[in-house]
């Protein structure tokens, strides 16, 4: 567990100002990835989508480093939200040949996030024999 308040503490700055920035100024996406609402209604998903679901993981890395009793349940939630964001987005580099930067970054983070969890909680509670 002594690596465990590292991981939190990472956990919360990836996802806790990326999604605290989409929330209150949605222009950082359309300049960083050029996604951009073209209503008020698709404005406000991005905000919910991108800002609200990324403030949710990086606020229970929050809790968790704080209180270390919930580092199951963000482990729990990273190994969903990981792999479906890498493989979602693994999917979305082949048919929209979205190579850039960005998507590698992202999606090696992705990875990351899925693939560490998923050991992270093979570890606390390893498989029934």
């Amino acid at each position: 567990m002594k690596y465990a308040k590292p991981y939190l503490l990472f956990t919360v700055l990836v996802w806790l100002p990326w999604g605290l920035m989409c929330v209150f100024d949605i222009t950082v996406i359309a300049d960083i990835i050029g996604v951009s609402g073209m209503t008020p209604s698709g404005n406000s998903d991005l905000r919910a989508m991108y800002g609200g679901v990324q403030t949710a993981v990086g606020l229970i890395a929050a809790l968790a480093l704080y209180d270390t009793r919930f580092f199951p349940n963000l482990l729990f939630t990273l190994a969903f939200v990981g792999t479906c964001l890498a493989l979602s987005r693994t999917y979305g580099l082949f048919v929209d040949d979205s190579s850039t930067a960005y998507t590698w970054g992202v999606l090696a983070y992705e990875y990351f996030a899925g693939i560490s969890s998923m050991i992270w909680l093979r570890v606390l509670r390893p498989l029934p024999k």
